[in-house]
């Protein structure tokens, strides 16, 4: 894997799942999370934990990926087919394949009269300690901007989200509404009393071309968080050899080194600026870089006047 691309923890190396659903399941254990944080008396699972989940769900994944058709039916019944609810759906299965957790309920809204107050995206029992948890789970793609140290620097490809302002969601609202009185109330009745919370955030952070290194880590970073670049059309064109080959990630691909359902293609720098300009695609655009010596890389390709307003949709 190429450095700038962060590590992922090492078991997922060691299998290529043929199935992409089964591979994305197993990137979403196995991957590192974006943070290290511990917020509020709830935990945000280190690198070891999802090391252990995945360990413990690795004989399941084999037989998953030699017939995933439960997977693969759960995913497609998905009415919602955002990024997050893929994700949310991938964990899902996973609390169905392990022998400790099991999952309760899944986004349960709680209600304070007719206004709702909130909803809570897994309510999770451990078999192991014999008690109820509240789970938040999020998947984030974010690219720096400037002092890529803050965390109000780290943007949506749109620029629609920020960092920052997930962070203070996450810490001021989502993980305390399991103490709001109106979910105790709503839990009581379910004979369940929440005694543990845990953050499972994934994905990766594009640094801008060539600002790379651990002094442009954002606080609280996890040391082993997935890492990309981003770079502009113009600098596309700029800085890559005639004879380097991308392979554009349309629709999926974003979560596993083998990607679902990308172009199927492969394109030089030239043929990605010619096809958004002729308009089957448009950036911001994830690709593969398909390196001989170190297999993919994963850039963020922007207009030249990403992050102006114009861009924003």
């Amino acid at each position: 894997m190429h450095a700038g691309t962060g590590r992922v923890i090492s078991m997922t190396q060691e299998i290529h799942f043929k199935n992409s659903c089964v591979a994305d399941l197993a990137w979403a254990v196995s991957s590192p999370p974006l943070l290290s944080a511990s917020v509020n008396g709830c935990s945000w699972f280190s690198d070891d934990w999802y090391r252990q989940l995945y360990e413990e769900l690795q004989d399941g994944l084999l037989r998953l990926d030699r017939d995933p058709q439960a997977l693969q039916g759960l995913l497609a019944a998905q009415k919602d087919q955002r990024l997050g609810n893929y994700f949310e759906t991938l964990w899902a299965y996973v609390l169905e394949l392990s022998t400790r957790f099991d999952l309760i309920e899944r986004n349960l809204q709680i209600h304070d009269g007719e206004r709702t107050v909130g909803e809570m995206d897994f309510i999770v029992y451990d078999r192991h300690s014999g008690r109820y948890a509240h789970w938040e789970l999020a998947i984030k793609f974010y690219l720096g901007l400037g002092n890529t140290v803050a965390h109000d620097a780290w943007h949506g490809p749109a620029k629609k989200d920020r960092l920052d302002l997930k962070l203070a969601h996450l810490q001021s609202r989502q993980t305390l509404l399991s103490r709001h009185p109106a979910a105790q109330a709503e839990l009581a009745q379910r004979g369940i009393t929440i005694e543990e919370c845990g953050v499972i955030l994934k994905g990766r952070l594009f640094y801008p071309w060539q600002q790379q290194g651990p002094e442009w880590y954002p606080a609280g970073v996890n040391p082993s968080h997935l890492r990309g670049a981003w770079l502009t059309r113009d600098q596309l064109g700029q800085v890559f050899a005639p004879d380097e080959r991308f392979e554009p990630l349309i629709r999926s691909g974003w979560l596993a080194n083998n990607p679902t359902q990308q172009d199927l293609r492969i394109f030089t720098a030239d043929d990605l600026i010619g096809l958004v300009d002729k308009g089957p695609y448009r950036f911001p655009m994830q690709v593969n870089r398909l390196e001989a010596s170190s297999g993919h890389e994963k850039l963020f390709i922007v207009d030249n006047y990403w992050p102006n307003e114009k861009n924003m949709t």
